[in-house]
């Protein structure tokens, strides 16, 4: 229940033949009880539900959904419904049950796309919609008007649009589409701008099934370089141009394998006598902020501060419908130990809040010496969407001490704080919905009121964002290149 930070997952496409919820026997009460019991959890152990939109707005926006299911009572339109309160780390698990059906009972938009905020592009060769064609409309509905859609059930901190797109692109697109806006189209308009003429065009292709869904968006160009993508570190040298670039796709590290990890790619660029180097947190979706201090150690030549603490509103557990670390029932045990950790380690506050104190800071270095083996050269830091939570946290680093150039676009994650570090799992009796809830708020700046992540120094263009994909030259890296290195 401690200390893991992940990426929201929405959908979890596994099928599964063994089922035991029969969702066609599902009913109205059995939907709108368990959406009463949601609101219930995330209301009781949530730190600040309402922080980014008041209880009120939620309730406005759950109306019309609501309303549909009512109307038509079903599981697509019971996940419409579910809270959203604009917390990235709030995350919803679907059951198997569910998955297998919509494998078995969907069909699809017919290729991956490339989302950039609010605009939707062709993310794979073809004749009919070459690579990096726009797309205007879809079954009717503006491109903005998808984004803004799906943006309220996929969404970074305070509803950041910048991790949707980059959910959009990297996620599936389609499965999105399919269980949000139209569950079984059997053909789909679409509205684009050629890229000769410019002018608007129309086609109308047929659907696609599952199985041709997972085959074809295996053939997308971005991401351009899997290797990075796939490992967990991954150093890559560029010797011709003496240029270093370290990816760093999780924080969820122990300090030894990580700062072993590190150690070795800033031995290297040291002993090589590279002037430049770059960190690449684009896929980053966060763990623990104290890796995230040990990477910048190696980029700063003073000692920093390393300071930032967990605040909640509760240190009660409800433990109905509880799951434990395997995902059983947890125990009165598990529950009992767990709400003396928190007892132990918070301290309440005059206004009801309670605080980390001492006991929670245990081991943690506060005030952080630079690593032996710095770096004193240029460094680049590569942030997008997906940069999350923990890595926001390095991002806020190197931002509050001018450590270098930020490329990439915004982050997924708020600058100033996040609903994290602490979580409870719980599954819902009728529906089998797992919902995981942040207990604790991290915030790392006593200012946490801002609206939006890390901003970049520097974003790509849109149309040399395409150019570089289209010769399958990662965007970021070739930008940095020839902006910064030429």
């Amino acid at each position: 229940m401690k200390n893991s930070l992940f990426s929201l997952i929405f959908l979890c496409f596994i099928p599964c033949v063994s089922q035991t919820l029969k969702i066609d026997e599902l009913t109205l009460d059995d939907y709108l009880s368990d959406l009463s019991l949601l609101n219930q959890l995330i209301k009781k152990q949530h730190p600040n539900p309402y922080k980014i939109i008041s209880e009120k707005e939620q309730l406005e926006e759950k109306k019309q959904a609501i309303s549909l299911l009512k109307k038509t009572p079903s599981y697509p339109n019971f996940i419409k419904c579910i809270n959203r309160t604009g917390d990235g780390h709030l995350e919803y698990t679907l059951p198997n049950e569910f998955t297998y059906d919509v494998i078995e009972n969907s069909s699809f938009f017919p290729f991956p796309v490339l989302v950039k905020n609010y605009r939707i592009f062709t993310n794979i060769k073809s004749k009919i919609l070459p690579y990096g064609t726009e797309i205007i409309k879809i079954q009717d509905i503006t491109t903005k008007e998808l984004v803004k859609r799906m943006n309220k059930h996929i969404h970074g901190d305070n509803y950041n649009v910048t991790k949707t797109a980059s959910h959009l692109t990297y996620n599936s697109f389609p499965l999105y589409f399919s269980n949000l806006i139209e569950r079984n189209p059997k053909t789909f308009k679409i509205e684009y701008l050629d890229l000769k003429t410019k002018d608007v065009k129309t086609v109308t292709l047929p659907s696609i099934d599952y199985y041709e869904l997972y085959r074809i968006s295996k053939l997308s160009i971005l991401p351009i370089n899997k290797l990075e993508k796939e490992s967990t570190i991954h150093p890559h040298y560029y010797k011709d141009k003496k240029f270093g670039v370290l990816t760093v796709n999780s924080f969820n590290l122990t300090e030894t394998s990580a700062y072993d990890e590190f150690s070795k790619f800033f031995k290297r660029v040291n002993k090589e006598k590279y002037n430049n180097i770059a960190i690449d947190l684009r896929y980053n979706q966060g763990g623990n902020p104290n890796i995230a201090a040990l990477l910048f150690s190696f980029i700063t030549d003073s000692s920093f501060k390393n300071v930032f603490n967990y605040r909640a509103s509760s240190i009660k557990i409800e433990k109905e419908n509880l799951l434990n670390d395997n995902g059983s029932p947890a125990g009165e045990d598990v529950v009992r130990d767990f709400e003396n950790f928190l007892y132990q380690r918070f301290n309440e506050t005059k206004d009801s809040l309670y605080i980390g104190n001492d006991r929670l800071k245990e081991g943690i270095l506060e005030n952080f010496p630079a690593d032996k083996d710095n770096f004193k050269g240029n460094v680049y830091l590569i942030v997008g969407g997906q940069t999350f939570s923990a890595a926001v946290y390095f991002a806020k680093l190197f931002k509050d001490h001018n450590r270098g150039k930020t490329i990439g676009e915004e982050t997924g994650g708020n600058e100033n704080s996040t609903f994290a570090g602490y979580f409870l799992t719980y599954k819902l009796p009728k529906t089998k919905l797992k919902v995981r809830i942040p207990i604790t708020e991290l915030f790392f700046d006593k200012n946490t009121t801002s609206k939006h992540g890390i901003i970049p120094d520097n974003k790509i263009p849109m149309q040399k964002y395409l150019e570089y994909s289209l010769l399958e030259k990662d965007p970021e890296i070739q930008f940095l290149f020839d902006t910064y290195l030429h």
